[in-house]
Formats: C-alpha cells, sequence, structure tokens
C-alpha cells in the first residue's frame, strides 16, 4: 500500500523550526560553531564568550595579543563569516 499524502522530512523540520520561531536561534547557534571552526583552536580556546545584539557580534576574549590581532582583521572576519553562513547576518564585529 502506498501513501498518497507523503513529505519530506527536510520540508517537514524546516516548517516546523519556522512556526515555532527558533529559526533565527539556530542560525545564531551555526553562527558560533563556525566562529570556534573558522579561527581555529587557539582563538577558541581564548574565546570567553559569543553574544549578538541585532546585527552586531560580541567576542569578550582573554586573551590582549588575540584580541589585538583579530582587530585588525575584524572585517575580513565579518565578511568571511556572512560568506559562510550563505546570507548576511552581521554587519559588525565588537571584540572586548
Amino acid at each position: 500500500m502506498k501513501r498518497q499524502d507523503t513529505n519530506i522530512l527536510k520540508d517537514v523540520l524546516q516548517d516546523f523550526i519556522k512556526e515555532e520561531g527558533l529559526e533565527e536561534g539556530l542560525l545564531r547557534q551555526r553562527l558560533f560553531t563556525l566562529w570556534d571552526e573558522m579561527l581555529g583552536v587557539t582563538v577558541a580556546k581564548n574565546t570567553r564568550n559569543k553574544y549578538m545584539k541585532g546585527r552586531t557580534l560580541f567576542v569578550q576574549l582573554n586573551s590582549s595579543v588575540v584580541r589585538n590581532q583579530l582587530f585588525m582583521m575584524r572585517q575580513d572576519i565579518v565578511n568571511e563569516l556572512n560568506k559562510r553562513m550563505g546570507k548576511s547576518l552581521i554587519d559588525e564585529l565588537v571584540l572586548n
């Protein structure tokens, strides 16, 4: 017996995520994970906290040396994060 009313699981999950308002939170979590992957182990170990307000990504770091290095590259980091996410999520990176 064949079912006539079937849905692809991917579509069902996407609809559920949108209906429950989880899309933004999942994108932010993916962005935070991408930060650690993209910038490597040293930066990940020195990253204390990451959070977003609007379209600004705030990153708290333990090391002033790492902070200064990233400060010089911050626009390139923003561009690469947006590129890897497949959409423009952040406009600015603030390093604390």
